[in-house]
């Protein structure tokens, strides 16, 4: 799954659907990241895709990185815009709308298997209108 070959520097991405009832605030999304040849210095993007209407303005989100082999990892918070002061939507659409986050370091070690585990933290327990949630890794090349 991983490649180190890619002429646009994508390694990887991917995206996992969420339930249609909502996403729980117990409910972890993980991605798992298969072994590479070599030391992978890049940057992590988080991204969602939600329905054209949501009902709050922002989303906070935990982001873990972990060695499988190590157990070690690194964990972010990350507070994303959805909407803007008036409430419009920050992205653009008609039935869905599609939002990536600032990038976040990341580092996999050669012959590693790795994991990206993604939470969202906030108040409310369910957070509907967010369809699903993916990752795109970039080398820095």
């Amino acid at each position: 799954m991983l490649c180190s070959g890619c002429t646009d520097g994508t390694v990887l991405h991917c995206y996992k659907p969420l339930p249609s009832e909502g996403w729980d605030r117990r409910d972890t999304v993980c991605f798992s990241l298969p072994k590479t040849e070599s030391d992978l210095d890049g940057s992590l993007i988080v991204g969602l895709r939600t329905a054209a209407h949501v009902d709050f303005q922002n989303i906070v989100l935990a982001v873990e990185c972990c060695d499988e082999e190590t157990g070690l990892g690194r964990c972010d918070t990350v507070r994303y815009p959805l909407t803007d002061a008036e409430g419009f939507p920050v992205a653009r659409g008609v039935n869905h709308h599609q939002y990536e986050t600032q990038r976040l370091p990341f580092h996999q070690k050669k012959g590693s298997e790795g994991t990206v585990r993604i939470r969202h933290i906030m108040t409310r327990e369910v957070m509907k209108g967010i369809t699903e949630v993916g990752i795109k890794i970039e080398t820095e090349d």
